[in-house]
């Protein structure tokens, strides 16, 4: 499904198998970092397709997490994006033991993770290093749980965060980024890696929506609007990058590198609340034309069975032949952002060739 007129009923049925195969992968296969992120799409596409399903498989991987506490130490990526999975099911279940899982992830990090002499979280101490992962893993879920209790300095905090890492992380010539900074060093990793700027994308509508949604805009002005502007500037150029299959080059400049799932589904769902929120400076004929082409390329990796295919296997910084060489397949996190970036097109229908 490469093409920009698929309709409402093809993307529906993408979903659905997805998320059937992703509740029953979730429970069944060994542990892996992004579980967390495809917990969260199963929320996503549990409200859109108005079932308790993919509820139900979100609240049994939960389950022995929430009796055992929280784990806050050790490999970064393992648990702290577990946050953000605890407050939607929180939202969604009412269950307080979600709520308290993820008040003691944010406030560990917003109160004992490293940092870089300006405030930049680092995820793998000793070394100074940002890493533009770590905005989504962290941002998002300090201003849901800020917008949640009300706590206007939460909400600050996650705003700070988005600013920081583009701060560390943007290059000045394309207003892409990075995938990490060294600070000691001042110099970044080598190359500009598509489901990097994916995670940035992300994040950085989420943050802006619960400011806004809290009815904190007008007192954050200065900083929302600087989020608003790198998100603006850099989904131009992803724009100006897409492949004709719909897709993007894994080092999302280089034509010569190969072309990768998972950031298309990281540039949709960026692109899709983009367009539904008609971000300032946002070249939205293009961007939707762009969301079109994002959109059928990633239900067309969709299989049979339900696998989102084509995704990058994890992905260390290197050069431009390490980042070449990375396996492509299956992965969680790639499955749920697939499942909340076809959930967005299916709730808004902000694409412009639905045809039912």
């Amino acid at each position: 499904m490469t093409r920009a007129d698929f309709t409402l009923d093809e993307v529906r049925d993408a979903l659905e198998r997805l998320t059937a195969n992703a509740g029953r992968e979730l429970l069944a296969k060994r542990p892996h970092w992004g579980d967390a992120i495809l917990c969260d799409g199963l929320l996503y596409a549990a409200r859109v397709l108005k079932s308790d399903v993919p509820v139900e498989a979100a609240e049994r991987w939960f389950a022995p997490k929430l009796a055992a506490g929280p784990r806050t130490s050790g490999w970064f990526w393992f648990w702290a994006a577990e946050a953000l999975p605890a407050l939607d099911l929180y939202l969604k279940t009412s269950d307080p033991r979600c709520l308290e899982y993820a008040r003691a992830i944010v406030d560990f990090v917003e109160h004992s993770a490293a940092r870089t002499p300006d405030g930049a979280f680092v995820p793998h101490p000793p070394a100074l290093e940002v890493w533009i992962d770590v905005c989504y893993f962290t941002a998002p879920a300090i201003a849901l749980l800020g917008r949640i209790l009300g706590d206007a300095a939460m909400l600050e905090a996650a705003a700070d965060q988005m600013i920081l890492h583009r701060d560390h992380l943007i290059d000045p010539a394309s207003g892409l980024f990075w995938h990490v900074a060294y600070v000691d060093q001042k110099s970044h990793s080598q190359c500009l890696w598509a489901r990097g700027n994916s995670w940035f994308s992300i994040a950085a509508p989420q943050v802006i929506a619960e400011i806004e949604a809290a009815g904190e805009t007008q007192r954050l002005a200065a900083k929302v609007g600087k989020i608003r502007d790198a998100l603006a500037r850099q989904l131009n150029k992803i724009v100006s990058l897409q492949d004709d299959s719909g897709l993007w080059h894994t080092v999302v400049d280089r034509e010569d590198s190969y072309l990768e799932a998972s950031a298309a589904a990281g540039f949709a769902l960026a692109l899709g609340r983009a367009l539904r929120t008609r971000l300032p400076g946002l070249d939205e004929a293009r961007a939707r034309a762009a969301y079109s082409r994002a959109l059928g390329a990633i239900c067309a990796k969709i299989d049979a069975r339900g696998a989102f295919t084509g995704v990058s296997q994890q992905t260390p910084p290197g050069d431009f032949a390490f980042y070449n060489s990375i396996e492509i397949g299956t992965a969680p996190f790639a499955t749920g952002v697939c499942m909340m970036a076809l959930s967005e097109a299916l709730e808004t229908g902000t694409w412009p060739t639905r045809k039912s």
